[in-house]
């Protein structure tokens, strides 16, 4: 006797990937998968819509295997924010980046050959998983469940004190509290004061966006942290000092540590950069070293007709060839300055990133990388890495938003 079987996802997946729900049901030699449906609600929050989002149905397997492939589906339901940069404490994600996903339906299908049976094949709200706007790489075919608690490229974060930089963290079970340790051993637990811990939400929270959070750890963050002791704070250490954030579980055993180091650019303006990383949340970088901004205009035009007479001169100063809809897109052009190998990595991410943003005179503009070939630099190679890359402005200079 056999009953069809499904493949679900069962935790954080990342969505520009294949999601599968696969219908089975060939362990014996007579059985049958007729058809089967799946009704997926997508939703951010705590509460399931009463709606679905999306009905779909198929009436043929091919060897007794119905599969849906979801993503699609998934990915428009997104959205990201850059502004929670500047928090100070644990901050949940912010309204859809991070969302649940639920399929339930019905399959019809045979046991061995008996009178075709039809049934649901799930129905339970335990069987939902949580969807980011990230991607897994060659490596990862499969789409296998994410379950780091670290949701970046490891690498070491170079940042000037000014920067306000968060850091987003997968909020499991075993993640229980970050430690902030200076080079020179000053140490505390984040977020502490008179012994008083700001612990992270829930991991256990029917609020997705208590699932996926942000910690506000990058240096401007510290410093406006009211809860932290004065010898945590960047104004009490000096560029080219350093600062590891360290994840901890219950046990303060050590799950993840992101090493912050304090920057000193005394020529150039660095650009602060945001982007959606391969696993679907906010991530930052800043170009140090030097950064050039070009206009890159355009312009229509047309052969106006002009009026002349025996007795009129036309006017010079009236164009035969006229212009309009004259207008510019700007392009800047930044260098990240000397960095270690694992950011290629991070190269990788901003160009395979779909969401990209510039901090520019104190606002999150859009942008948009120019994608070509680029070539991953190693140490042995290039002995001193730097990256350059060039940036196009995702508005005109001259609003002509419609």
């Amino acid at each position: 006797m056999s009953v069809p079987t499904i493949s679900r996802p069962e935790s954080l997946k990342m969505a520009r990937s294949p999601i599968f729900y696969t219908g089975k049901n060939n362990t014996l030699a007579n059985d049958t998968l007729d058809s089967m449906t799946l009704d997926v609600k997508i939703w951010s929050g705590a509460t399931a819509p009463s709606a679905n989002n999306y009905e779909l149905s198929k009436s043929y397997s091919i060897d007794e295997v119905i599969n849906f492939e979801v993503s699609s589906l998934i990915r428009s339901e997104f959205l990201h924010d850059f502004n929670i940069y500047n928090g100070t404490g644990y901050d949940p994600s912010p309204e859809n980046e991070v969302l649940w996903v639920n399929a339930t339906g019905d399959w019809t299908y045979s046991d061995n050959g008996l009178a075709p049976v039809t049934a649901p094949h799930s129905t339970l709200t335990t069987y939902k998983f949580l969807a980011v706007d990230g991607w897994s790489n060659k490596l990862n075919p499969h789409n296998t469940e994410h379950t780091s608690v670290e949701m970046a490229v490891s690498r070491k974060r170079y940042v000037s004190t000014s920067n306000y930089e968060m850091l987003a963290i997968y909020n499991t079970d075993d993640f229980t509290s970050i430690t902030i340790t200076w080079n020179n051993g000053d140490s505390d637990t984040f977020y502490e004061t008179d012994g008083t811990t700001s612990t992270p939400p829930s991991a256990t929270s029917a609020d997705s966006k208590n699932r996926v959070i942000y910690a506000g750890v990058g240096p401007a963050n510290l410093q406006a942290n009211g809860g932290l002791d004065s010898l945590i704070k960047p104004s009490s250490h000096s560029d080219g000092d350093w600062y590891d954030v360290i994840l901890k579980d219950s046990t303060n055993a050590v799950l993840a540590t992101i090493r912050y180091e304090l920057v000193c650019e005394p020529k150039y303006t660095p650009y602060q950069v945001a982007f959606v990383n391969r696993y679907g949340v906010a991530d930052f970088i800043t170009f140090f070293k030097v950064s050039t901004e070009q206009g890159n205009f355009t312009a229509d035009q047309y052969n106006r007709s002009i009026y002349q007479d025996g007795f009129t001169v036309a006017s010079t100063q009236v164009a035969k060839y006229q212009d309009f809809n004259v207008n510019s897109r700007n392009a800047i052009t930044m260098n990240t300055g000397w960095v270690e190998e694992a950011y290629a990595d991070v190269m990788e991410d901003i160009l395979m990133s779909e969401t990209v943003a510039a901090l520019i005179d104190g606002s999150w503009v859009s942008v948009s990388p120019q994608r070509d070939s680029i070539q991953y630099q190693k140490e042995v190679n290039q002995k001193m890495i730097n990256y350059t890359m060039t940036f196009d402005v995702a508005f005109n200079e001259r609003s002509q938003i419609r």
